[in-house]
């Protein structure tokens, strides 16, 4: 008994250690909060007119972009999320994070012109912070 008592304990301490190293999580985002931010980069006729792609774009932020906390390397040799160009086609003011003071609730992917439809993992580092984004790829049929 002693024994099972000490194996249930150690297990519990590598669980909590684990994930005190690496956290990961998804954005939980509400249907409006997903429209909002697809109509900030792509517009409101985009969101009204294209309902498969706004659910793809939805399903995209929620279960397939995975932020992980996870210091940076010497030699690492993720891109830099600032690298990559803004989506500012169709709204000239749409601004990327602020790298400075970042803030992954209020963060939005769509605004950078990547690769969300990719059939390979991606993972970018999010300038100036623990952050990595991990880009699962899309699953086809």
């Amino acid at each position: 008994m002693k024994l099972l008592l000490k194996k249930v304990a150690l297990f519990t301490f590598l669980s909590f250690s684990v994930q005190g190293y690496s956290q990961s999580n998804f954005q939980h985002l509400s249907d409006a909060e997903i429209a909002n931010r697809i109509a900030y980069v792509r517009g409101n006729d985009f969101v009204l007119n294209n309902p498969t792609l706004v659910t793809a774009f939805g399903q995209v932020m929620t279960e397939r972009v995975e932020y992980q906390v996870s210091n940076q390397g010497q030699y690492e040799k993720y891109p830099l999320l600032s690298t990559f160009p803004l989506m500012n086609k169709v709204n000239a003011a749409v601004q990327g994070a602020d790298f400075s003071n970042f803030n992954l609730n209020a963060f939005n992917p769509l605004a950078y012109n990547l690769d969300f439809f990719s059939d390979k993992t991606q993972v970018i580092r999010i300038d100036n912070t623990n952050y990595i984004m991990v880009i699962h790829p899309i699953k086809r049929n």
